[in-house]
């Protein structure tokens, strides 16, 4: 089992002081009622200040406010990983790196579709790749790339995985598997209950969506399986297995009690949106443990995600506040 010991005091501390900095349900109910602009410049008195104040002579609008949300989420993850010790270190990059598999997805793919001018600035080092890395990966062709995709100290071979794949949505698929692999890896070897439940839910979420989305495009059963990030599901999982598109829909609306349209988009917001829920309620449960900890880097990347949803759902025209609102996730 993972114990914090000398530096937890510190830690916990300073990581009471970064959760105080959230946005809290009044202040989201204050953005709901401004414009992308004004979310912008309320975000500059706070604590994207730093961010908003380094990109603002290149950058403005939307693209601005984007760009600082990555930046700060990158420069908040890498103070986290600092200030930990070795084994909770371990945990939060693990964890983490669900975004330089994202990242590496991003790079792969502008080079494969020739679009990678002006890359470096989208390319943000929240997750174990250094900025000096991802810029020499960003000079790289896309099968060199590929090829150099390796994690010190990973608890899987991710080249076991994307070796010598030319296809890019395989080698994405791929990614996505070797990283819940470890994920999965990293709840046996903890010996953490309640991590191991976090992760759990994790992975039996993605495969939830994953499930519904391919029997929309009625691929077999046997077939979903294979390609599922874990053979071992929950009861959820097994229940979409078994039913058709419009049965599994239902029933995951059902259950899972979402308030959203019964269309695949919607469905797999909400999906989302409770997966984060859930996360936050049982990451808060054990205020002084390792817990604790992984609930901030949650509650961090899910205001990240808020801003961004809500400074989209602005600029694209969406006004309705109820809409946006169902869309925010909030910490109970």
């Amino acid at each position: 089992m993972i114990q914090i010991q000398k530096d937890y005091p510190y830690m916990y501390a300073r990581v009471s002081a970064k959760r105080a900095k959230l946005y809290d349900p009044s202040e989201y109910e204050n953005l709901l009622k401004m414009g992308p602009n004004e979310i912008s410049r309320k975000m500059e008195e706070g604590a994207y200040q730093k961010d908003i104040n380094q990109l603002g002579s290149n950058y403005d609008g939307v693209q601005l406010a984007e760009l600082a949300l990555a930046k700060n989420l990158a420069r908040e993850m890498s103070e986290l990983v600092e200030m930990a010790d070795g084994k909770l270190k371990k945990v939060i990059e693990i964890y983490l790196r669900k975004y330089d598999v994202l990242t590496l997805k991003r790079i792969l793919r502008a080079k494969k579709t020739g679009e990678d001018e002006n890359i470096d600035d989208y390319l943000t080092p929240v997750g174990g790749i250094s900025q000096e890395k991802l810029e020499e990966l960003s000079e790289k062709t896309f099968d060199e790339i590929r090829d150099s995709i390796v994690f010190k100290d990973s608890l899987v071979d991710y080249q076991d995985y994307v070796g010598g794949v030319e296809d890019l949505s395989q080698i994405e698929t791929a990614l996505d598997q070797a990283y819940y692999d470890e994920l999965d890896k990293l709840a046996e070897k903890t010996g953490n209950s309640n991590l191991r439940k976090f992760i759990t839910q994790e992975v039996e979420y993605e495969n939830l969506k994953m499930a519904l989305r391919l029997k929309k495009y009625e691929i077999s059963k046997s077939d979903i399986r294979e390609r599922l990030l874990s053979a071992k599901n929950g009861k959820k999982v097994e229940e979409v297995l078994e039913r058709d598109f419009d049965d599994a829909m239902d029933y995951v609306v059902s259950e899972l009690s979402l308030d959203v349209e019964k269309r695949l988009e919607e469905v797999e917001k909400a999906i989302e949106v409770h997966r984060l829920e859930n996360a936050l309620r049982m990451l808060h449960t054990q205020p002084l443990s390792l817990s604790s900890i992984l609930a901030y880097v949650v509650a961090k990347i899910t205001e990240i995600k808020n801003l961004r949803m809500l400074i989209r759902a602005k600029e694209t025209g969406i006004q309705n506040q109820d809409t946006i609102r169902k869309q925010l996730v909030l910490a109970s």
